[in-house]
């Protein structure tokens, strides 16, 4: 018996090695997954701390997300020149990591070219925007960059190698603050969140039509009502919308009535508690969904807070009008106009920081219909 014990935990733990030794996510649905495809947006110290794909070298994992290409912002503190490249330590603040950049051969030089008289020797002036460009690429220390490349591992040391390098003019630090407001929104609502393949395409796509019949008839009672704020859970009581969050489960008592009897015994009622959470993770999809387009908004973030509505708030719309009047006076923005993300940081702190570009956008766009500002071109304001 004893022994029998042994070779049945010995074959378990050999089996979980095997499984330990996979990667989270099988390479045949890595394209399936957004995050492998762009520049993931993450902190030094989770682009040190990512897993090597035990399969395929070049990629690395963050949870469940295959990654292999990132963008970082952060500030030079270590730089090194060679012949052929550079190589400088980039911090964010919360690690510092190594960069590449590969400099571009120059033009090759030649003795005599034959050209016009007076005219322009093409290979001497490709060879001088080429140094040109090179010194641009140049960083120094103190210098805020941001970097966009490729994770890799050299002398088992994790680096990037630099595809795109831009210096940014970043005096008053908005560039970092925004990346800073940025990257928390960017792993709750993507790096975060478990990577899944839905079993049944049948069955998600009945529920994103769900979803999406919620949605609309959410927004249509908030227009016919001239809703100006709810809480989610009133929203809940409200029959005409609570009988489309049932939808989904009434489906499933269809299925489930096929059952047998005992079958049928163990399947929890429509009052349980159970699909009383089911209804209200339905509402949930649906309202922020409704945030995402920016018919809605929080002041302060959390399923259980006040939401109000973009369109039905006029102390936003004010607050916003009088940013535009203000600051589109000022000597730099008199010709082009205010920038749509200076009056969103101004919004955000006179007005509240649950303002999102979302909903400053679909603000914008109805004062602009209601010939209140004018966008002077892309995504710049001025009054009118």
């Amino acid at each position: 018996m004893i022994t029998g014990d042994v070779a049945v935990t010995g074959g378990m733990m050999e089996q979980s090695d095997r499984q330990s030794a996979e990667d989270p996510l099988p390479s045949v649905l890595w394209g399936l997954d957004p995050v492998h495809g762009v520049f993931a947006k993450l902190y030094i110290q989770d682009i040190l701390q990512l897993k090597n794909s035990l399969h395929v070298p070049g990629i690395f994992f963050y949870g469940t997300h295959p990654i292999s290409r990132v963008d970082i912002l952060g500030t030079v503190v270590q730089r090194l020149e060679k012949e052929k490249f550079y190589a400088f330590g980039v911090d964010d603040g919360t690690g510092v990591i190594s960069c590449v950049y590969w400099k571009k051969q120059m033009p090759a030089q030649v003795t005599k070219t034959a050209s016009p008289p007076g005219g322009l020797n093409l290979r001497q002036q490709l060879s001088r925007l080429a140094g040109l460009e090179e010194d641009k690429r140049r960083v120094e220390l103190g210098d805020v960059v941001r970097v966009r490349g490729r994770v890799r591992e050299y002398r088992e040391q994790r680096e990037v190698s630099s595809i795109s390098l831009v210096k940014v003019s970043d005096p008053v630090f908005a560039a970092q603050i925004s990346r800073m407001l940025e990257l928390p929104h960017l792993y709750r609502s993507f790096y975060d969140k478990t990577f899944r393949i839905p079993k049944d395409g049948c069955e998600a796509d009945e529920h994103g039509a769900l979803i999406l019949s919620l949605q609309s008839k959410i927004k249509q009672f908030l227009a016919q009502n001239q809703v100006k704020n709810f809480y989610q859970r009133e929203l809940e009581t409200i029959d005409s919308l609570s009988c489309i969050a049932r939808r989904d489960r009434e489906g499933q008592c269809d299925q489930d009535s096929a059952l047998s009897p005992a079958e049928t015994l163990t399947q929890e009622p429509i009052s349980s508690p159970c699909v009383s959470r089911q209804i209200h993770a339905t509402f949930q999809e649906a309202v922020s969904a409704l945030q995402e387009e920016g018919v809605i908004f929080q002041k302060v973030a959390g399923p259980n807070e006040l939401y109000l509505v973009t369109d039905e708030e006029k102390q936003l719309h004010n607050v916003t009008l009088e940013i535009i009047r203000d600051d589109c006076t000022q000597p730099k923005y008199i010709e082009r106009g205010c920038p749509f993300r200076h009056i969103l940081n101004c919004v955000r702190q006179c007005y509240g920081a649950g303002v999102t570009e979302a909903t400053l956008q679909r603000l914008l766009d109805s004062m602009e219909c209601c010939s209140q500002i004018v966008s002077t071109m892309d995504r710049f304001y001025t009054a009118c």
